[in-house]
């Protein structure tokens, strides 16, 4: 009889956004976490205090992975390459997990509270990025606004769109951006 291997914290947040990732928030029920790690009521307890802890764990991991870690990893990228680097990896996140936090958010205060924080740190971000290339705060603010609304928006009407196709639309974007800086000038 072969051990099984030890399921821990970090397996069970794993497990939580795969299967939100593929069923939404009906796949994370105890029962359909349980039944999907084959594991026991007990081993999910054991590291978590109740299913509302559980939540807190996997938005808290979502928004480390999916933006924190994302705008560590564009700020390692010089200045004038930044938001071709933040393009390739936001564009290259799971995309059907963004789609499944935005959906369970309408749902779960706990996840409603986390992307509303998430979006405000990446539209936040995105500004900065602006602002360092020159634009005021207001009108970089502004632009950063409409480029993530159209960011998020793209992932719902166009969910099949390959992430090449998404950083085309960015670039695209970015001339736009350049456009307008000029006029201003």
């Amino acid at each position: 009889m072969t051990k099984r291997k030890r399921f821990d914290k970090t397996d069970w947040i794993s497990l939580g956004l795969a299967q939100l990732a593929r069923e939404g928030g009906s796949g994370l029920t105890v029962e359909a976490l349980c039944r999907q790690a084959d594991r026991t009521r007990g081993s999910f307890y054991h590291h978590f205090a109740d299913h509302s802890a559980f939540i807190e764990a996997i938005m808290a991991a979502w928004k480390q992975r999916n933006t924190i870690d994302v705008a560590e990893e564009t700020l390692k990228a010089d200045q004038g390459s930044r938001a071709q680097q933040l393009s390739a990896l936001a564009n290259n996140l799971d995309l059907d997990l963004e789609r499944a936090v935005r959906q369970f958010a309408q749902a779960n205060v706990i996840a409603h509270q986390t992307l509303r924080e998430v979006d405000e740190l990446r539209t936040e971000f995105v500004a900065g990025l602006y602002r360092q290339d020159g634009l005021s705060a207001d009108k970089a603010r502004e632009i950063a606004m409409i480029e993530y609304a159209a960011y998020v928006g793209s992932q719902i009407v166009w969910p099949e769109m390959a992430a090449s196709e998404r950083m085309k639309l960015d670039r695209q974007f970015a001339s736009l951006v350049r456009l307008l800086k000029d006029s201003n000038a």
